[in-house]
C-alpha cells in the first residue's frame, strides 16, 4: 500500500493503491501544509549523497535551507577517484563532472523522493577515497 500526498499547497488525506487494483476511490484533499524537518530533508539528501558516490554516510554533511519555497541544499562530501597506478580513468570533466552529476541527481532523487522542489546544490568536495576495484599488484 502506498500514499501520495499531494504537494502543491494541499495535504491529503491519502489516496491508497492496491496492488493490482489501482487507486481506491474517496481520494480527499484538505487545505493546509505539510511540513517536513529540515532535519529529515536533509537525511534524504546525506543518503542520496552516499548512495550516489559510493562515500559512507557519516563522511556526508547536508544543510537544507528555505529558498523562497524551494529547497537550497549545502553539500560536504569526499568523493572516489581511482588508483592512480590503475588504468581506470575519472569521466569526462573530472571531479567537476562528478560534482555536475550530483547535483542533477540530487534535485532529480529529492523531487521524486521528497516531492520538493531543489533551487540549487552547492557541493563542497571535503576530500577523496580511493576506489580500489582492481587486485593490488
Amino acid at each position: 500500500m502506498t500514499a501520495t500526498p499531494v504537494v502543491t499547497g494541499q495535504a491529503a488525506v491519502a489516496e491508497h493503491a492496491v496492488p493490482g487494483h489501482g487507486a481506491v476511490p474517496g481520494h480527499v484533499s484538505v487545505p493546509g501544509h505539510v511540513g517536513v524537518p529540515a532535519k529529515v530533508l536533509q537525511k534524504v539528501a546525506t543518503a542520496v549523497v552516499a548512495e550516489t558516490l559510493r562515500v559512507r554516510r557519516a563522511d556526508v554533511r547536508v544543510e537544507a535551507a528555505d529558498d523562497g519555497g524551494r529547497l537550497a541544499l549545502r553539500v560536504s562530501t569526499p568523493v572516489r577517484i581511482p588508483v592512480l597506478s590503475e588504468a581506470a580513468a575519472l569521466p569526462d570533466g573530472g571531479v567537476v563532472a562528478i560534482v555536475r552529476d550530483l547535483q542533477s541527481t540530487l534535485t532529480r532523487r529529492f523531487s521524486e523522493l521528497a516531492g520538493r522542489t531543489v533551487s540549487r546544490v552547492d557541493v563542497t568536495v571535503s576530500g577523496s577515497r580511493i576506489d580500489r576495484t582492481g587486485a593490488a599488484s
